[in-house]
């Protein structure tokens, strides 16, 4: 048998580890093991092409420990195929290519870097001359065609353009076939290039859609030696909205007409399969109605298929075995057709046909049978056109079996992968890791973070605030306005105060607004542009900021801007048929999903508050449940000083949070 070549070498381990060692009295870079461990770790995963797991505590400085072995693997190892560093934000994206540059600069080797991004971030030229042939826009294509001319083609270079009229310019690739601008396209020129990259930097959407185009044999990028994972802890929401998918009315009803129209019965006027159609969809909007304005104050953002939006009722059941007869009626006369018609072929709308078929009598299933998971959503802005969305009830095992099959290491890293110290099992249960086969699975010891928690951090869990759970909500509401004012009045504004719900948000902020405080209360709107409002709250030393969704983790604030994270309520996962699905298959289904999936968020939450070596502030919860997981809380999180005192709040506040006017560092995720 011949030698197996390894895609490192002895060199690069000695060059990666000497840079760390010099680390140590540089006045350049300050030496952290956590760095240093993380540079190894990666270097092995090369050798072994292992899945790797690493948690990594705010303040290390993960990237510098991954991009040192992969910038010396790019140039000195032998058989190094290159490597691709997947996030979840255009942001860390951008600072990664930042972060490359001054790297290979500081280490004498330099690598060429490319940043994959989706195609609506690049400039269409056929869209862009029909937008500039319209009278309107003629000062918009003016200014557009001179940066056209010096070989700007991504949204980044057009921050001027508004949104709306980006998306009449940017690629769409259902125009891209047969394009007279093929040649010199620059999306399309980028696409080529990225094909043959050895330093690529893409996004979590990206490449789980080259993981789709795999199965279908149309990948795009090539094999490198590595995949990092940063941000790892997104992955399981990207791979769910990547596979989610959507069956409507409407692309039902036209795929109908297409085949009317082949097969020559347009003009017909026994439409029986679009009678039932409509009929059906009418039905399922009438008791998702129903369910909605049930649930209207239970936070219910998504309908289980047995208990909510789509329950199959009788009627239901009648009105499924109608559509199928007639579905199925249409489909094998357009069969037989077409095998006397070779002209006839298969096309999308027999595609959509068949799938709805194939739905319909999975969902006759009973939901334990199902092969998806299935719920009804309304589509956005109205409550009268409503869409039926699915899953695969695998997905987990879908997810390993695509990460199994990769050949090359596979590093996977974030603040928040473990709901307890070095137990990422949840985390592994979500991406189907534990049922891969001959591929190492290896998790390693949490990175601690480098900051001075103990010293510098309370964790304060208050229980005199009425349960959520009550059923006088304005009476609890009152409770939760007032303990977060007294925080707020503690810490003189500072504060970022994080929700799970936007109605709790603006029923606060409503009570709050009232109140004359020398400091200025921001809060999250609908429509309002989010990266303002945390410059806004950022650059306003004592502001504080009520806000929920992305405020849990796409917030950077360093200073004395923010010493105050109030968390309104345990942000438990709602209640929806993909999270019910998940804690089905356990004895205790609460205790295996419902609670990590908390922890996880709250990690992520709590973390907005130390963000520099000399960060200093609270946390609070404020949701009284949190005394029957005091355990698993303090577990998860880095703050060891816990207390249930007020008093104490006051005094470690008096103590230790300084009010004078210092310089604040701000950097903001998208």
């Amino acid at each position: 048998m011949g030698e197996i070549k390894k895609d490192t070498d002895e060199n690069v381990y000695t060059l990666t580890d000497n840079f760390f060692e010099s680390l140590h009295g540089s006045k350049t870079l300050e030496y952290r093991e956590g760095q240093h461990t993380i540079a190894l770790d990666i270097m092995e995963t090369i050798e072994d092409h292992s899945i790797i797991l690493v948690e990594a505590g705010t303040g290390i400085g993960k990237s510098f420990g991954y991009l040192v072995p992969l910038i010396y693997s790019s140039t000195h190892g032998e058989n190094f195929k290159g490597f691709i560093i997947s996030t979840s934000s255009l942001a860390l994206q951008e600072q990664l290519k930042k972060d490359i540059s001054i790297l290979s600069e500081m280490l004498g080797e330099k690598i060429p870097v490319q940043v994959v991004k989706g195609q609506s971030n690049y400039l269409c030229e056929k869209r862009f001359e029909y937008f500039e042939t319209r009278k309107e826009n003629e000062k918009m294509a003016e200014i557009i065609r001179e940066r056209l001319r010096h070989g700007k083609i991504e949204k980044q270079d057009f921050d001027d353009i508004k949104g709306l009229t980006w998306k009449k310019i940017s690629v769409d690739v259902k125009n891209c076939e047969n394009c007279y601008h093929s040649g010199s396209c620059g999306y399309a020129l980028k696409r080529k290039s990225w094909a043959e990259g050895k330093a690529i930097i893409c996004n979590h959407d990206y490449l789980i859609s080259e993981y789709l185009k795999r199965d279908e044999d149309r990948r795009r990028l090539s094999s490198p030696s590595i995949i990092v994972f940063d941000e790892a802890h997104t992955l399981p929401e990207k791979f769910n909205l990547a596979y989610e998918k959507t069956i409507s009315k409407a692309s039902i009803e036209s795929a109908i007409w297409k085949v009317y129209e082949q097969l020559g019965m347009d003009d017909c006027d026994d439409k029986l399969a679009i009678g039932a159609l409509n009929d059906l969809f009418h039905k399922i909007r009438v008791n998702a109605k129903k369910v909605y304005n049930a649930n209207a104050s239970k936070e219910v953002e998504k309908f289980d298929t047995e208990t909510t939006g789509f329950n199959c009722t009788k009627s239901i059941v009648e009105s499924i075995d109608k559509v199928l007869k007639e579905l199925t009626i249409l489909h094998k006369y357009q069969q037989k057709m077409a095998s006397r018609d070779g002209r006839m072929r298969y096309n999308s709308a027999t595609e959509t046909i068949e799938t709805t078929i194939e739905l319909l009598t999975d969902l006759l299933k009973i939901p334990a049978n199902r092969r998806n998971v299935y719920w009804t959503n309304f589509v956005h802005g109205t409550n009268e056109r409503i869409e039926i969305k699915y899953l695969p009830k695998n997905l987990s095992t879908i997810i390993g079996k695509q990460l199994g099959r990769e050949k090359c290491g596979i590093a996977l890293t974030s603040a928040s992968l473990t709901t307890k110290k070095n137990d990422y099992g949840y985390f592994k249960k979500d991406l189907g890791l534990d049922n891969i086969t001959g591929k190492p699975v290896i998790a390693q010891f949490s990175q601690k973070s480098p900051y001075n928690y103990d010293a510098n951090a309370l964790l304060y869990m208050a229980t005199d605030v009425i349960s959520p759970k009550s059923t006088d909500r304005e009476l609890y509401l009152d409770s939760l306005a007032k303990k977060i004012e007294e925080l707020m009045d503690v810490t003189e504004g500072r504060s970022l105060v994080l929700f799970t719900a936007k109605k709790d948000m603006q029923d606060v902020y409503s009570r709050l607004k009232k109140k004359d405080k020398p400091y200025k209360i921001l809060v999250q709107e609908e429509g309002k542009d989010v990266s303002r409002l945390k410059e806004e709250f950022s650059n306003d030393e004592t502001s504080s900021l009520l806000a929920t969704g992305v405020f849990w983790e796409g917030i950077d604030v360093k200073g004395s801007s923010l010493e105050n994270v109030i968390i309104a309520k345990l942000p438990f996962p709602t209640v929806d048929p993909i999270i019910q699905n998940k804690a089905s298959i356990y004895s205790d289904g609460f205790r295996e999903v419902y609670l990590p999936e908390m922890l996880l968020k709250l990690k992520q939450g709590t973390g907005r508050l130390i963000r520099s070596e000399t960060d200093k502030g609270i946390v609070a919860i404020l949701d009284s449940r949190a005394k029957d997981y005091v355990e698993e809380i303090t577990s998860s999180l880095p703050y060891s000083n816990v207390t249930a005192e007020m008093d104490e709040v006051k005094r470690f506040a008096s103590t230790n949070l300084t009010k004078e006017k210092t310089s604040v560092q701000v950097k903001v995720k998208q």
